[in-house]
C-alpha cells in the first residue's frame, strides 16, 4: 500500500480522536442511562405495589376474593402495569389482568417467597400466564404489625426494552449529528494544515524543474510561514546558483566548442565524458558519440587508444604522434599526421578520475615544413648552380683567360646567361612574395575587366618568343566576357602559363587560349592547350609546387625557374580560385584556371 496525501492522514487522525472518544462516552452514557432506567422502573414498581398493598390492607381476610379482584381491574385501569393481590397461602386474591381462579397457588415464585419473608422480592422471568418475558416486585401486606398478604407489581419488559430503544434512538442521532460535525470539523483542519503543505510541493517541483518564478506565501501558521520563508530563499540562492553556475557552463562550452584542436575527456574506465565538434569533424566521425560510449567504439587507431591508456596508467602529461589513414577513418581522406597531448583529469581531492586528450592535426604544418625545407634547398641548388658558373668562369678569367679575347668573350656570353638566369629567379621570387603579401594584406583589387583585353595582352607579351618558334597563339572568348578580378595578376598567370606552352611545344605548332564560363555558372574558366611532350600523371598533384620540374634537365636548358606554374597557383589562391591540368604522356597539356565568377551588375566594364 502507497503513502497516502497528507490531508487524508490528519483528517483520519483528527476525526478518530474525535469520534473514539465521543463513541466510548456515548456507551458508558447509555448503559449508566440504561441501568438508571431500569433502576427507576424498578423503583417505581415497587412504589406503586406499596400504594396497592395501602389500599388492599383493609380487604384483605375480610372482604370477599371478588370484591379484591375487582378492585385490582379498577386500580390497574389506563395503566400499563399489572397487579396481583396473593394471600399468605399463596392463593390469588385478585389480579388486573387474569381472573384469579384460573391462577395457580403463587406462593413459590421468587418474588412471593421474599415478600412473605418481609423483604421486598424482585423477579425478572417468563409469564406463562401472560405468555410474555416480565419484571416481578412483591411487598408485603401487614395489618397491625401482622402479615396479612403481598402485593405483586409487574411490568413487561418489551415496555422497559421500548422506552430504552427511544433512548438509544435519541443517543444514536445525536452521536450521528457529533460525527458529522466532527468530519467536517476534521476536514476543515485538515484542509487548512495541507494546502499550504500542497503548496509548498507544488513550489518545490517547480523548483527542482528549475523554475524560480514561484513564491511561496504565508499560511497564518508561525511555523509554517518559516518553511515557506526559507523555501523562498533557498530557490533565491538556487536560482542565482544555478544561473551562475549554467553561464560559466555555457563559457566552457562555448571555449570547448570553438576550440580548433579536438577534445575528448574520458573517465577511468575509457568511457565519453565530453567531445567537441572538432574531434567529431577531425576523426570523420558520421555523428557525436552519446555520452559513456567505450572509446574504442569510435577510434579504430590502435596507437591512439594505446597513447590514451598509457596516459591513464601513468597519471601524468604525455605528448605523442599518431598517423591517422585513410581506412581508419569513416569517410574518405588523405592520411593525417596528428600530435597527441594527454594528461590526467583529477577531482577537487586530487584523485584521477578520467583522461582528457587534445589533438591536433598537423598535417599541413607538417607538408608545411616539408615545403620549406625542400624550398629551401630548391632554392640553395637553384641558387647554388649560376653561382658556381659564374665563380668559375670569373676565376677562369682572372687566370688569364681575360687575354683571350675570343675565350673571354665566351666566357662573359655564359656568365651573362646565368646572370639572367639568377635575376629571372629573384623576379619570380619577388612575384611570389609580392602576390602572397597583397593576399594577406588586402586582397585582390577586383575591377570589371574584359576577359578578352587580358587574354590579348598575355598572347602579345608572349608573341616574340612565339615567333621565334614558328607557334601559332589562337584565342577562343566571348568578346563580351568580363568579370571582377585583378587584371594585372590574372595578365602575369596567363603569361607564365603560355611561356611553359611556348617552351615546351615543337616548332611551329599551336596553343589555344580559351575562356568561358563553367556549366554552374560559379565559375570563370581560363585554359591554356598545348602540344607538348605532356605530364605522367604521378606528376600532376607537385607540378604547382616551387621549384618542382618534371624534367630537370631540359627545364633549365629552357631557362625555367620552377616557379612559373607556382605563381598560377598562388595568383588562382589569391583570387579564391583553383588549378586544374590534364595531360598525358605525348598528348600535349591543357591548363585551367578557376576563379569565382561574378557578373559586372552594371558596374563600368574596363578593357
Amino acid at each position: 500500500m502507497g503513502p497516502k496525501n497528507l490531508i487524508w492522514q490528519l483528517y483520519r487522525a483528527f476525526l478518530l480522536i474525535i469520534i473514539v472518544p465521543a463513541l466510548l462516552f456515548t456507551w458508558y452514557t447509555t448503559r449508566t442511562f440504561k441501568k438508571f432506567f431500569i433502576t427507576n422502573t424498578i423503583d417505581g414498581l415497587t412504589e406503586r405495589a406499596y400504594q396497592i398493598g395501602s389500599q388492599m390492607e383493609g380487604y384483605i381476610g375480610r372482604a370477599a376474593p371478588g370484591v379484591i379482584d375487582s378492585l385490582c381491574k379498577v386500580l390497574a385501569k389506563n395503566i400499563e402495569m399489572r397487579f396481583t393481590v396473593i394471600a399468605t397461602d399463596g392463593t390469588v386474591l385478585g389480579d388486573s389482568e387474569k381472573d384469579p381462579d384460573s391462577m395457580e397457588n403463587h406462593r413459590n415464585r421468587m418474588e412471593v417467597l421474599a415478600a412473605l419473608s418481609g423483604k421486598t422480592g424482585l423477579a425478572d422471568r417468563f409469564s406463562y400466564t401472560l405468555n410474555k418475558q416480565m419484571v416481578y416486585v412483591a411487598v408485603p401486606i401487614y395489618r397491625s404489625e401482622a402479615l396479612t398478604g403481598v402485593v405483586r407489581a409487574a411490568l413487561s419488559t418489551a415496555v422497559i426494552h421500548r422506552e430504552l430503544y427511544k433512548m438509544y434512538g435519541r443517543f444514536g442521532i445525536g452521536y450521528f449529528l457529533l460525527a458529522v460535525v466532527a468530519a467536517l470539523v476534521s476536514f476543515f483542519i485538515s484542509r487548512k494544515i495541507s494546502l499550504p503543505v500542497n503548496s509548498m510541493k507544488r513550489v518545490a517541483v517547480r523548483f527542482a524543474s528549475g523554475d524560480f518564478t514561484g513564491k511561496l506565501t504565508p499560511a497564518g501558521c508561525v511555523e509554517i510561514d518559516q518553511l515557506a520563508e526559507a523555501l523562498n530563499e533557498m530557490a533565491t540562492r538556487l536560482r542565482d546558483t544555478i544561473g551562475s553556475l549554467t553561464e560559466q557552463n555555457n563559457r566552457i562550452d562555448a571555449v570547448f566548442s570553438s576550440m580548433v584542436e579536438g577534445v575528448i575527456a574520458l573517465d577511468n574506465e575509457q568511457r565519453i565524458i565530453a567531445i567537441n565538434q572538432s574531434a567529431v569533424e577531425l576523426f570523420a566521425l558520421p555523428s557525436k558519440p552519446e555520452k559513456g560510449t567505450w572509446i574504442g567504439a569510435v577510434l579504430r587507431n590502435a596507437k591512439i587508444n594505446e597513447f590514451i591508456k598509457r596516459v591513464a596508467e601513468r597519471g601524468e602529461a604525455l605528448v605523442d604522434e599518431a598517423m591517422l589513414t585513410t581506412d581508419q577513418q569513416y569517410s574518405e581522406g588523405a592520411d593525417r599526421l596528428l600530435q597527441l597531448h594527454g594528461n590526467a583529469l583529477r577531482d577537487a581531492d586530487g584523485r584521477t578520475i578520467g583522461v582528457l586528450a587534445v589533438i591536433n592535426d598537423i598535417t599541413r604544418l607538417n607538408k608545411l615544413e616539408t615545403m620549406r625545407s625542400d624550398f629551401v634547398a630548391n632554392v640553395s641548388h637553384e641558387l647554388r648552380t649560376p653561382l658556381t658558373s659564374v665563380k668559375g668562369f670569373v676565376e677562369t678569367l682572372r687566370a688569364g683567360a681575360i687575354d683571350d679575347r675570343e675565350e673571354a668573350e665566351r666566357f662573359l656570353q655564359i656568365i651573362d646567361r646565368q646572370v639572367e638566369r639568377l635575376s629571372t629567379i629573384v623576379e619570380d621570387l619577388l612575384a611570389l612574395s609580392r602576390i602572397e603579401q597583397e593576399a594577406q594584406a588586402q586582397g585582390p583589387q577586383l575591377q570589371c575587366t574584359r576577359i578578352a583585353s587580358i587574354i590579348s595582352a598575355a598572347v602579345e607579351t608572349c608573341s616574340i618568343k612565339a615567333a621565334a618558334k614558328e607557334i601559332r597563339i589562337d584565342t577562343v572568348c566571348d568578346a563580351g566576357l568580363h568579370a571582377e578580378l585583378e587584371p594585372a595578376l590574372i595578365e602575369e598567370a596567363l603569361i607564365n602559363l603560355l611561356d611553359n606552352a611556348v617552351n615546351y611545344s615543337p616548332n611551329g605548332e599551336r596553343i589555344v587560349v580559351s575562356a568561358g564560363i563553367g556549366e554552374d555558372g560559379r565559375e570563370l574558366r581560363l585554359s591554356v592547350a598545348d602540344n607538348g611532350p605532356g605530364i605522367a600523371p604521378e606528376h600532376h598533384d607537385r607540378i604547382f609546387e616551387r621549384f618542382y620540374r618534371v624534367d630537370k634537365a631540359r627545364s633549365r636548358k629552357l631557362g625555367g625557374t620552377g616557379l612559373g606554374l607556382s605563381i598560377v597557383r598562388h595568383v588562382a589562391l589569391v583570387h579564391k580560385g583553383r588549378v586544374a591540368v590534364r595531360s598525358a604522356p605525348g598528348e600535349g597539356s591543357t591548363f585551367h584556371f578557376f576563379i569565382p565568377y561574378q557578373r559586372s551588375n552594371g558596374r563600368e566594364v574596363t578593357s
